[in-house]
């Protein structure tokens, strides 16, 4: 396959970025600053109807007879993913500078350090099809989910009572939420409501994941593009000359320009990924401490009910609240092993060449690289696959006591 340009490489990253911000404009998040008037309305409508559905699943919380706790896992749970739609969207549109500062950089600031090389190319190809495949995975994931939990619940009204023939007919719902009214004779206005409220909620957290997904692989590739740079910090040719006196002044100079520019971009990453840690922060606390408990209601409600429509539909809630917190632990670690990867990179170099300053700079970079950026939940702890294997042993465990208590 030839070699491609770099031209086309630029070309390629810069349409990935620009498929993140055509999603975000479909649902009123992008322009990251400089909106219309028109897309603010409709973002605070969308906001709007939100708030309109986590109350109506408070609302039938609070109404619900805490003696029957298979109902109050039914609403519990998506209560809670309601809200964190919310908190996931009014998040990106308070933190629209961050965004918009993410974006320039990567479209226009990256390419100061990424030279017409083969291995700097051959990285930027790499990581645009890393953040290529995750995006539309997240996309592709959505359309199913969204057509399946819509209808589904049809589908089993269907059997039930349409091939099985039921005596009592089940009036089934995405998410049952509270109405002011009689749903059941209204059961088409509310089904179409609640169909309408899944495709928004799906859609906002498609789209935040899509973009931290994306916006965290990029800082990887710079991230590795500085550990090659690094490792290319004195070349072969300096050795030589060096070794043999010739231009030794000026090839220091040299030495210590690139790696100055390489520091500053370290930096620079390093308040980037700071920054989207500040963002992310209260959403992943959430998603600790929460996990675990609607996790265990949700597994064990789907191996206890005498159901087939409530088994199912606990059982797909277990699987999609596991996937969220595995992308969240995921993106985390894969951060944080970048990160870390740069130390290895700077004992890499031939550093023995270099002159004293440039091997104190070597230093105090190495041992800023050895505290590995990380997004953490608020700080309290560090989002990586040992916190993901934390939730689900605790989840298992949980899981457990329930299961044993309720066997008695």
């Amino acid at each position: 396959m030839p070699e491609k340009s770099y031209g086309t490489v630029k070309s390629n990253l810069r349409e990935e970025l620009n498929y993140i911000n055509s999603m975000g404009s479909k649902i009123f998040l992008y322009p990251f600053s400089g909106r219309s008037k028109l897309v603010d309305i409709c973002y605070l409508f969308v906001c709007f109807l939100v708030v309109v559905t986590a109350t109506q699943l408070l609302t039938a919380l609070l109404v619900t007879d805490l003696k029957e706790w298979i109902e109050i896992v039914n609403v519990a749970p998506n209560l809670g993913v309601v809200l964190m739609t919310l908190l996931k969207y009014t998040k990106v549109h308070n933190n629209q500078h961050v965004y918009k500062k993410i974006f320039k950089h990567f479209s226009d600031d990256l390419w100061d350090v990424v030279f017409d090389s083969y291995d700097h190319k051959k990285i930027v190809i790499r990581y645009t099809a890393i953040a290529k495949y995750a995006t539309r995975f997240l996309f592709y994931y959505s359309v199913p989910l969204v057509v399946f939990v819509d209808s589904f619940p049809r589908i089993i009204m269907y059997l039930e009572n349409e091939i099985i023939g039921n005596e009592n007919p089940q009036y089934l719902y995405p998410f049952d939420g509270w109405y002011p009214f009689d749903k059941v004779n209204w059961y088409y206005t509310a089904y179409l409501w609640e169909s309408f409220m899944t495709f928004i909620v799906v859609c906002v957290y498609a789209f935040s994941n899509m973009i931290h997904a994306s916006y965290t692989s990029f800082i990887c590739m710079e991230l590795e593009i500085l550990g090659v740079s690094i490792k290319d910090l004195i070349t072969p040719d300096d050795v030589t000359n060096i070794t043999n006196h010739l231009k030794v002044q000026e090839i220091h100079s040299h030495i210590k320009r690139k790696l100055k520019t390489i520091i500053r971009r370290h930096q620079f990453l390093a308040q980037l990924a700071s920054e989207l840690n500040i963002v992310l922060g209260d959403m992943m606390l959430l998603n600790y401490i929460f996990g675990s408990v609607f996790i265990t209601l949700t597994i064990f409600t789907a191996t206890v009910v005498d159901n087939m429509y409530k088994s199912l539909r606990y059982f797909f809630m277990f699987c999609s609240l596991i996937v969220e917190i595995f992308f969240n632990c995921m993106i985390g670690q894969v951060l944080s092993n970048h990160s870390e990867q740069l130390t290895d990179a700077i004992y890499s170099a031939d550093w023995p060449f270099a002159d004293n300053e440039t091997k104190v700079m070597l230093l105090i970079l190495m041992r800023r690289t050895q505290k590995p950026f990380e997004y953490t939940a608020n700080g309290y702890l560090a989002m990586n696959l040992n916190s993901f294997s934390g939730v689900c042993s605790m989840s298992y465990q949980l899981f457990n006591l329930i299961r044993t208590a309720y066997s008695k």
